[in-house]
C-alpha cells in the first residue's frame, strides 16, 4: 500500500497550486491519511499474530550453559556398614569436585494441544477483523474527503456567483452615480445601490473565508500538509444529481452484508465461537516431545580448556503429558461466560441490522427531500435571475423604479444562497446514502 507513488507526493515542491480532482484527493488520502495508515498497521500486526501463534506448534530449541564453583562440596551420609562401622550409623562423605561446567541443548515439539489449533484459527479471524476494520477506515476517509471536496466546490461556486453580482451591481452603481451627478437620478437611488453593494462585498468576504477554511478542511481529511497549495479541478454537476430522483423514488437497493460494520460483527461472532471452543478443548490432555543433549565437565581446578581432560555427555529423549483433572470448576465458569458473550453478540447483530436498515431508509428519504428541494431552488434561481434582468431592462428604459430593482437584486441574492445551500445538502446527503447502502466507490 505505502509503496505506491503518486504524482501528488511532490505537491509541496510545486511552484503553484496543484489542480486536483476528487479522485486525486481520494487516492492521496487513501495513502497518506493517518487513520488509514494506522488501520493498515493494525492489519499487518494481525498478520504477524498468526505467525506468533503458529510458532508455538513448531520445534522450540534452547541452548543453555551453567558454571558452578562449590565453595563447600555437598556432603552425603552413607550407611556406616559400608565402611565396617556398626549398622545404623552413618558416615559423612563428600562427593564431587569444586568446579563444574555444563552446556546443554534442549528441544521440544508440541504433539497435541487442542487449544493450539483453536488459537491458530482465532488468529486468522483476528486478521480478518483487522482487514475489515482497515476497509471501514478507507470508506470513512472517502466519505470525509468527498464531503470536504464538495463543500469547497459549493463554497467556491457561491463565491463566483457573488463576484458576478458585485461586478454587475458596481456597473449599475457607477451609472446611477453618474446620473445623480448629472441631475437625472435621485441621491436616494444611488445610496440604496451603494448599501446593497456594500452588503454584497461583506458577504463576499465571509464566503471567501469559508472557501479558505474548506480548503484547509479538505487537506486535513486527505492527510496533506495544510500549507500545500491546491486547486479544485472538478466542477459541480447538479443535473447528474437530479437524474437520480426517479430511481431513488422506487428503489432502495440495500444489502446489510455490504456494510463493513456488519461484516466485522459477524467475524467477531466467529472469534467468540472459537473462544468457547478453546475453553472446551482445554479439558483434553496435551502432549509434548522433549529431547536434551548436554556435556559436562568436573574439575578440581579451573582447567576446562585442557584438551587432555575429559567431558562427560548427557542425552535423553522423552514425552511429557499433561492431563487436566480438577481446576475448581474454573473452565466451566469460563465456558458459561463465553456462551453469554455469544448471546450478547447475537443481540448486537440484530440491533445493528435494524440500525443499518433504518439508516439506509432514512438517508434515502433525506436524499429524496434534498433533491426535490434542489430542484425547486434551481427553478427559483432561474426565475429570480429572469426577474432581475427584467427589472434592469425597465430601469435602463426609465420605466422601472429603483425600489423594484433592489428588491429583484435582493431576491436574486437570496435565491443564490438558497440554491447553494440546497446543492451542498444534496451532495452531502447523496454521499451519506451511498455509504448507508454500501455502494460508495473507494477508488
Amino acid at each position: 500500500m505505502f509503496g505506491r507513488v503518486y504524482l501528488m507526493a511532490g505537491l509541496a515542491l510545486a511552484q503553484g497550486p496543484q489542480s486536483l480532482s476528487l479522485r486525486d484527493c481520494i487516492q492521496y488520502a487513501l495513502t497518506h491519511a493517518p487513520s488509514i495508515q494506522n488501520a493498515y498497521l493494525d492489519y499487518l500486526s494481525a498478520r504477524q499474530k498468526i505467525a506468533e501463534v503458529r510458532a508455538a506448534g513448531l520445534p522450540q530449541i534452547n541452548a543453555a550453559g551453567s558454571f558452578r564453583y562449590f565453595v563447600e562440596i555437598p556432603t552425603s551420609l552413607v550407611p556406616g556398614e559400608f565402611f565396617g562401622a556398626p549398622r545404623g550409623t552413618f558416615i559423612a562423605v563428600r562427593f564431587g569436585v569444586p568446579y563444574n561446567l555444563e552446556f546443554s541443548l534442549t528441544g521440544t515439539q508440541l504433539l497435541f494441544d487442542g487449544t493450539y489449533f483453536v488459537g491458530l484459527q482465532a488468529a486468522k479471524v483476528v486478521k480478518d477483523i483487522a482487514y475489515r476494520s482497515y476497509q471501514r477506515s478507507r470508506t470513512e476517509t472517502v466519505v470525509a474527503v468527498t464531503k470536504a471536496y464538495y463543500t469547497a466546490l459549493v463554497s467556491q461556486e457561491r463565491l463566483r456567483l457573488l463576484s458576478q453580482n458585485i461586478q454587475q451591481l458596481e456597473i449599475l452603481t457607477q451609472q446611477t452615480k453618474a446620473l445623480y451627478e448629472s441631475g437625472f437620478a435621485e441621491k436616494l437611488d444611488y445610496q440604496r445601490l451603494e448599501v446593497s453593494l456594500n452588503n454584497l462585498r461583506t458577504e463576499q468576504s465571509k464566503v471567501a473565508e469559508l472557501v479558505a477554511l474548506s480548503y484547509l478542511a479538505l487537506k486535513l481529511q486527505m492527510g496533506m500538509p495544510l500549507e500545500t497549495p491546491i486547486a479544485l479541478a472538478d466542477t459541480l454537476a447538479p443535473t447528474d444529481l437530479l437524474s437520480l430522483l426517479p430511481d431513488t423514488l422506487t428503489e432502495s437497493r440495500f444489502d446489510v452484508s455490504r456494510r463493513w460494520e456488519y461484516q466485522i460483527l459477524l467475524r467477531q461472532r466467529r472469534a467468540l465461537e472459537l473462544n468457547l471452543r478453546r475453553y472446551q478443548v482445554s479439558y483434553l490432555p496435551s502432549l509434548v516431545a522433549v529431547g536434551n543433549l548436554a556435556t559436562q565437565a568436573q574439575r578440581n581446578e579451573f582447567d576446562f580448556f585442557d584438551p587432555k581432560k575429559r567431558w562427560f555427555p548427557i542425552a535423553f529423549i522423552g514425552v511429557q503429558i499433561q492431563i487436566p483433572v480438577f481446576d475448581g470448576l474454573r473452565r466451566a465458569s469460563q465456558i458459561s461466560q463465553a456462551r453469554l458473550e455469544l448471546q450478547k453478540n447475537q443481540n448486537d447483530l440484530f440491533q445493528l441490522r435494524q440500525a443499518l436498515t433504518l439508516e439506509a431508509e432514512t438517508t434515502r428519504r433525506q436524499l429524496l427531500n434534498s433533491l426535490r428541494t434542489l430542484s425547486i431552488q434551481q427553478r427559483n434561481l432561474a426565475l429570480a435571475e429572469e426577474v432581475l434582468k427584467t427589472a434592469r431592462r425597465k430601469q435602463e428604459l426609465g420605466v422601472g423604479s429603483m425600489v423594484e430593482l433592489l428588491q429583484a437584486q435582493t431576491s436574486y441574492d437570496q435565491a443564490q444562497t438558497n440554491y447553494s445551500t440546497a446543492l451542498l445538502e444534496a451532495y452531502l446527503t447523496y454521499i451519506d446514502w451511498q455509504k448507508a447502502i454500501g455502494t460508495l466507490p473507494i477508488e
